[in-house]
C-alpha cells in the first residue's frame, strides 16, 4: 500500500466497523462521504474493504427500512462507477444479490414489491456493476452455467420496463438491460469473441425481450416519447447483436469453445444459431417489425427518427439474416421521406440513398420495391374511402418514396401493362372530384360574365395575382375531393403525378390517359387533372431534389396534340347553366360528362326565358361536372405555357381566344381560372401585362370575332371575346376593333328581340373602355354646377341691378324673347365684351373638325339604347340604364353631343321612373342623378315639370308606410329605393339649381322622414337632403321647419316689424324634435 491508501485505510475504517455494527442511514451517508472524499486509486485499492459492510446489509435475512436500502445501493454505484471489479467473487456475490433484491421472494418471475426509489437504487447499481467488471470476468458471466442467472436477470428488468409508472425508472431499466447485453454505449470495450458469447446468450431471450419491448413501444403516448425512443434503441440493438450477418456466421465455432463440465439441462437452455434458427427467428421478428413500423405515425419526431435509426441498424447488419424484414423497413423508410421535421427527413433520406447505392442495383430488391408499389396501388383506393387522415398521408408518403428510390426505373416498370393499369386507376379513383357542391353552378361574375377584379389588377405592368416566382399554383377553389380534404394529402397525390411525369415513359403515360379521357366520362376530369401534373412534372421545376431540364420537342408534341383536345367543341363548348348558349345548339356534341344526349334545339341568351320545352333538364351534378372540367382544362393550358415557355408563343394562336372567351364566363369559377390561365401564359411568353397580351395578339383576335359573328348562331359567345378584350386592353385597340364594333351594333341591330343582352353587355364594356381610356375634367362638378348669384345688398345701384336681372331671366324663362334677343345685361345696362367674345369662340368651336371616333361609338350606342329602354325584360332594361349612365359620363365634356342625346332619351328615360319593377325604379334615379352631374340646368325645367310630382308622391306615400314598420322593413326593396331616392336628392337639387317653389315642395315631401319613428338610415338621408336645401333657400327651409317643429318662437329684430306666426309644436317630446334641431342650429 501506499501512503495515502493507507492514510484513506485508517479514515474508512472507523466508519465501516461501525456501519457493522450499527446500520443506519447516518452511518452509511458519512462512509460514502469519506469514499467521495478520496482519490479513486485509493478506493480502487481499498474496494473490497468499503463495500464489505455494505454486502453484509444486504445479505441480512430480515426486511430493511427501504431508507436504508437505498442508501447503501447509491453507496455502492458510488463505488463501482469510480472502481473497476477484478474478483469474480464480487462480481457474482452482487450480481446475484442484486437480483435476489429485485425479485419477489413469493412469485417467481416478479418483481418486488419494493417503492420505485429503491427499485431505482438497484437497478442503477446493477448497470455500475455490469459496466466495471472486467472482460475476463464477463466471460464467465456469460458461460452457460450462469445462464439461468442472466434469464433471471433479464425477466426482472423486463417486467421493471413494461410495468413500472415512473418514467425515470423505465428508462434506466431500459438501459441497464442494454448494458447487460453488451450493445450499450459503454460497452465498446467489448473483444469480438465475447459479443459472440453474449449473442449466443441472449439469443435465449430473443423472444421474450423483443415481444416485451415491441409492446413498450406500441404503448400509450402518455408515457411519453423519451420511453418508446429508449425502448426503440434496446429493440433494434439487441436484436442486431444476435442476429448480426457476421457474429451468426462465426457463431458454430464459439459454441465449441463452451467448456464441456456443464450438465445437459443447462447445456440445453443455450440455443445455437443455425440457418435453420435464423431463418426462424426471422419470420417470427417480421410480425413484430412491422408492428413497430406502424408507429410513424408517432406525433413526436424523435420517436419517428428513432424508427429511422432502428431501420438503419437492421438493414446494415442483419441484411441477410432479416432479409425477410426488408419490405417493412424500407417502406418504415420511405414513409418518413416526406417529414416536416428535416432532422427525420435528412438523415432518412440518407439512409435511403446509402442503402439504394449499396443495394439497388441487385434484381431481388428492384423486384421487391416493384411488388410493393403494386399492392400499394391495389390498397390506395380502399384507404383513401376508410383511413383516417393521417394514413392516407402515410401511404401516399410511401407510394412517393417508392417511386424516388426506382427513379428511372419506373419507365420500365410502366412498361407493364398491369402496373400501369392498376396505379393509373388508382390515381383515378382517389382523384375523383365533389360535384354535390350547389356554390360552383351557383357562383356567378358580377356584371354577367366577368370576374371580380379591378381594372388596375389587369392593366398593370406586372400581374398582380400572379404565382410566386418559378411556381405554378392552380386555383385552389375548383378543387374538393370526394374522398380527402387535406391539402396535404392533394400536395402527395401531385407530387406522385409528377414523378411518373419525371421518371416515367412521357408518351406512354400520356397516350393512356388521354385515352382514359376519351372513353370514361366518369374519369374525365381525373384524367385532365392527372395529364397537367404529369407534363408540369416533365421538366422537374416542380420536384425537390430533382435536377430540372428544359422541355423535348416530344413533350412540344404531346402538348399541340393535347391543346387540341382541350379546346375541340366537343370538350370546350359544355353547358355550364340551365339556360347556357350552349346547351341546345346544333352543332354541339352530347354532353359527355352526364354520359347523356340532348335534344339539339335552337335555344336564348342566359337572360331571356326559354320557352320551348325540353325533355331533359341539366342535373346539378352535370352542370357542376362540366365547369370543373373545363377550369381544369383551363389550368392545363397554363400548365402548358409554364412548360413550354417563350416557345408556348407558337400556340398562343389556337389557345388564347378560347381562354378570352373563358374569362367572360358568367361562371365566377370559370371565369376566375381564366384569368389565372392568362396570367400564367403572360409570365411564360414573356408580356409584362394582359393588356399587352392581348394588344399584340389583336389582329387575329378580331378577325376571328368578326368571321365567328357572321355565323352567330354557331358562336354565340363571340361577343363576349370582345367584351374581354375592350375590359383588358388600352385605347391602341380601338382602331383595330373598329369594323368589329359596327359588326356587333349590326348583331344587336338583327338580333335585338332575342340577343340583346348578349351584345349590350359588349356595348357597356366598350363606353365603360372609353371612360377609362379618355378620363374627363376631374372639376366637372364645380363647373357644371349652376351659379346663383349671392348680392350684398348695400345700396340703391345693387338693388336696381338685381331687379333688372332677375326682369331679364323672367322674359327668357317665360319665351318672352327669342334667341337673338337674349343678352346678358350688366350693372351698368350694357352688353358685355367678354360675353361677346365667348359668343364667337362658340361659334368657331361649331366649325371644328369631324367627332372623334370614340364618340361617334358613344353616340351609336346611345342611339341602341332609345330604343332598348322600354324592353320587356327588365334585366334588360337595368343593362340598357347601366350603358346609358355609362354613355353620358363619356360625353360629359362634349355638351354639343350630350345634351342633344339627353333631349332624345328623355322621353323614353321618364317611364322608366314609373316602371313596375322597385329595382329599375332605383337604377333610373341614379341615372337622373347621372344626367344632374353631366348636364346641370339643362334640364331643370324637365326634372321639376315631371320627376319632382312623381318623386315628391313616392316619399309622401311611402312615408306613411315606413313609420309604421319594424326593423324588418330595412331588408326590402321599398326601403332601398327610399334610401337611394333620399341619398341622392340632395346633390341632384345643387346641381339643377332649383328654386323656392321646387325647394318647398322637397321639403314638404322629406318632412316626414325627419320623425324619430322612421329608419334611421331614412332619417339620415333626409338630413342630407335639407342640408343640401340649406345651402339654396335657407330662408325657406326655416320657415319650413318652424311649422313643423318650433322650440324658440322668432322674435321681430323691431317693433315695427309684426310677428311670424308659426305652427311648429314647442314641446321636447315631438317626434321631430331631435332632427330638426340640429338643422335650425345649422341655419344660425
Amino acid at each position: 500500500m501506499t501512503e495515502s491508501t493507507k492514510e484513506a485505510f485508517r479514515r474508512l475504517r472507523p466508519c465501516c466497523v461501525q456501519l457493522t455494527k450499527q446500520q443506519t442511514v447516518q452511518n452509511v451517508s458519512e462512509l460514502r462521504k469519506l469514499l467521495e472524499e478520496t482519490a479513486e486509486e485509493d478506493v480502487q485499492q481499498l474496494q473490497e474493504y468499503a463495500l464489505f459492510p455494505l454486502r453484509i446489509v444486504l445479505k441480512q435475512k430480515q426486511r430493511l427500512h427501504e431508507r436504508l436500502t437505498q442508501a447503501v445501493l447509491e453507496c455502492m454505484t458510488h463505488v463501482f462507477q469510480h472502481t473497476q471489479v477484478h474478483h469474480w467473487d464480487m462480481l457474482e456475490d452482487t450480481f446475484t444479490q442484486l437480483c435476489v433484491l429485485l425479485s419477489s421472494p413469493s412469485n417467481n418471475g416478479q418483481v418486488a414489491d419494493l417503492s420505485e426509489e429503491v427499485k431505482l437504487a438497484v437497478v442503477t447499481t446493477l448497470k455500475s456493476l455490469l459496466l466495471a467488471a472486467d472482460s475476463s470476468l464477463l466471460v464467465s458471466l456469460y458461460s452457460v452455467k450462469y445462464l439461468p442467472l442472466i434469464g433471471h436477470a433479464v425477466s426482472v428488468l423486463l417486467a421493471l420496463a413494461e410495468q413500472e409508472g415512473a418514467r425515470k425508472l423505465r428508462l434506466e431499466t431500459m438501459e441497464c438491460l442494454m448494458v447487460l447485453a453488451g450493445c450499450h454505449s459503454g460497452c465498446e470495450h467489448l473483444t469480438p469473441s465475447l459479443e459472440r458469447q453474449i449473442a449466443d446468450s441472449f439469443a435465449s431471450f430473443l423472444p421474450g425481450i423483443t415481444m416485451t419491448l415491441c409492446r413498450v413501444i406500441m404503448g400509450d403516448a402518455k408515457q411519453g416519447h423519451a420511453v418508446t425512443v429508449c425502448a426503440t434503441e434496446a429493440w433494434s440493438s439487441i436484436v442486431t447483436m444476435v442476429m448480426s450477418d457476421s457474429s451468426v456466421g462465426d457463431s458454430q465455432s464459439q459454441q465449441s469453445m463452451e467448456s464441456c463440465d456443464v450438465s445437459e439441462r443447462l447445456r440445453s437452455l443455450q440455443v445455437r444459431r443455425t440457418e435453420d434458427w435464423c431463418n426462424s427467428t426471422a419470420d417470427k421478428l417480421k410480425v413484430l417489425v412491422q408492428r413497430i413500423a406502424g408507429a410513424v405515425s408517432h406525433p413526436n419526431w424523435r420517436v419517428r427518427l428513432a424508427l429511422v435509426e432502428f431501420a438503419h441498424r437492421l438493414l446494415s447488419r442483419c441484411n441477410k439474416t432479416l432479409q425477410c424484414c426488408t419490405a417493412p423497413l424500407l417502406q418504415l423508410l420511405v414513409s418518413q421521406v416526406g417529414d416536416d421535421y428535416p432532422q427525420v427527413s435528412d438523415r432518412c433520406t440518407q439512409v435511403l440513398t446509402r442503402y439504394a447505392d449499396k443495394h439497388l442495383g441487385s434484381r431481388p430488391l428492384v423486384e421487391l420495391l416493384e411488388e410493393n408499389l403494386h399492392s400499394l396501388a391495389t390498397s390506395l383506393p380502399r384507404l383513401m374511402r376508410a383511413a383516417d387522415d393521417e394514413k392516407k398521408l402515410s401511404t401516399l408518403t410511401l407510394t412517393q418514396g417508392y417511386l424516388k428510390l426506382l427513379g428511372s426505373r419506373v419507365a420500365t416498370l410502366l412498361n407493364s401493362a398491369p402496373h400501369l393499369r392498376r396505379l393509373s386507376m388508382a390515381l383515378l379513383q382517389v382523384l375523383e372530384m365533389d360535384i354535390t357542391d350547389v356554390k360552383i353552378v351557383g357562383e356567378r361574375t358580377p356584371g354577367g360574365g366577368l370576374p371580380a377584379l379591378s381594372v388596375s389588377k389587369t392593366m398593370s405592368p406586372v400581374p398582380l395575382e400572379s404565382p410566386p416566382a418559378g411556381q405554378y399554383v392552380p386555383s385552389s377553389r375548383t378543387k374538393r375531393f370526394r374522398h380527402f380534404r387535406d391539402a396535404r394529402v392533394y400536395d402527395l397525390l401531385r407530387q406522385i403525378c409528377q414523378l411518373l411525369g419525371y421518371y416515367g415513359d412521357l408518351s406512354l403515360l400520356v397516350d393512356h390517359f388521354q385515352d382514359l379521357y376519351q372513353q370514361s366520362a366518369l374519369h374525365r376530369k381525373q384524367a385532365v387533372l392527372i395529364l397537367n401534373q404529369i407534363l408540369l412534372g416533365s421538366t422537374g421545376t416542380e420536384l425537390p431534389d430533382v435536377a430540372a431540364r428544359p422541355p423535348s420537342e416530344e413533350t412540344a408534341d404531346i402538348i399541340c396534340s393535347l391543346l387540341e383536345e382541350y379546346v375541340s367543341p366537343k370538350n370546350w363548348h359544355l353547358p355550364t347553366s340551365s339556360q347556357s348558349e350552349y346547351i341546345d345548339i346544333s352543332n354541339t356534341p352530347p354532353d359527355w360528362s352526364s354520359g347523356t344526349t340532348l335534344p339539339l334545339k335552337n335555344s336564348s341568351d342566359w337572360l331571356i326565358p326559354i320557352t320551348s320545352p325540353r325533355p331533359h333538364q341539366i342535373s346539378l351534378k352535370t352542370l357542376n361536372s362540366n365547369i370543373l372540367l373545363i377550369c381544369l382544362q383551363l389550368e392545363g393550358i397554363a400548365v402548358f405555357s409554364k412548360v413550354l415557355g417563350e416557345n408556348f408563343k407558337l400556340l398562343l394562336i389556337q389557345s388564347l381566344y378560347p381562354v378570352l372567351e373563358k374569362l367572360g364566363d358568367e361562371s365566377a369559377v370559370i371565369s376566375d381560372t381564366a384569368h389565372s390561365t392568362l396570367v400564367s401564359m403572360c409570365e411564360s411568353c414573356g408580356y409584362s401585362s394582359v393588356a399587352q397580351l392581348i394588344a399584340e395578339n389583336a389582329d387575329y383576335l378580331v378577325n376571328d370575332i368578326s368571321l365567328s359573328l357572321r355565323h352567330y348562331s354557331l358562336h354565340p359567345r363571340a361577343p363576349h371575346v370582345l367584351r374581354v378584350m375592350l375590359d383588358n386592353s388600352d385605347k391602341d385597340i380601338l382602331p383595330l376593333g373598329r369594323d368589329t364594333i359596327e359588326e356587333i351594333l349590326l348583331a344587336l341591330d338583327r338580333h335585338h328581340e332575342d340577343r340583346s343582352v348578349s351584345f349590350i353587355r359588349v356595348l357597356q364594356s366598350l363606353v365603360t373602355a372609353i371612360n377609362r381610356w379618355f378620363p374627363g375634367n376631374k372639376n366637372e362638378e364645380a363647373n357644371q354646377r349652376p351659379s346663383r348669384p349671392t348680392w350684398a345688398v348695400e345700396g340703391t345701384q345693387s338693388i336696381r341691378d338685381f331687379l333688372v336681372e332677375y326682369h331679364q331671366t323672367k322674359k327668357v324663362a317665360d319665351g318672352l324673347l327669342g334667341d337673338d334677343d337674349i343678352t346678358v345685361v350688366e350693372h351698368d345696362g350694357k352688353e358685355s365684351a367678354e360675353d361677346a367674345g365667348k359668343e364667337e369662340a362658340m361659334e368657331e368651336a361649331d366649325r371644328k373638325a369631324e367627332v372623334p371616333a370614340h364618340i361617334k361609338n358613344v353616340l351609336e350606342v346611345l342611339a341602341r339604347c332609345r330604343h332598348l329602354m322600354s324592353s320587356g325584360d327588365p334585366r334588360l332594361r337595368l343593362q340598357v340604364l347601366d350603358v346609358t349612365c355609362e354613355g353620358l359620363t363619356a360625353l360629359r365634356d362634349n355638351p354639343d353631343h350630350l345634351l342633344p342625346q339627353v333631349h332624345q332619351l328623355w322621353q323614353p328615360f321618364t317611364h322608366r321612373l314609373e316602371d313596375p319593377e322597385p329595382l329599375v325604379i332605383l337604377k333610373a334615379f341614379e341615372t337622373l342623378c347621372m344626367m344632374g352631374r353631366v348636364c346641370g340646368d339643362f334640364i331643370r325645367k324637365r326634372v321639376v315639370k315631371e320627376v319632382w310630382p312623381k318623386v315628391t308622391t313616392f316619399l309622401t306615400n311611402q312615408a306613411k308606410i315606413s313609420m309604421k314598420t319594424g326593423p324588418a322593413y330595412t331588408h326590402t326593396v321599398a326601403h332601398r329605393l327610399q334610401s337611394a331616392i333620399l341619398a341622392g336628392l340632395g346633390p341632384l337639387c345643387l346641381q339643377l339649381g332649383v328654386g323656392e317653389t321646387e325647394v318647398e315642395m322637397i321639403a314638404c315631401a322629406c318632412i316626414p322622414y325627419l320623425s324619430a319613428r322612421q329608419p334611421t338610415k331614412l332619417q339620415e338621408g333626409a338630413f342630407g337632403v335639407f342640408d343640401a336645401l340649406i345651402q339654396l333657400e335657407p330662408d325657406a327651409v326655416w320657415l319650413i321647419l318652424c311649422d313643423v317643429y318650433c322650440p324658440v318662437l322668432p322674435q321681430p329684430p323691431h317693433p315695427c316689424f309684426s310677428h311670424v306666426k308659426v305652427s311648429g309644436s314647442a314641446s321636447e317630446k315631438s317626434e321631430y324634435a331631435n332632427n330638426v334641431t340640429h338643422l335650425l342650429e345649422k341655419l344660425r
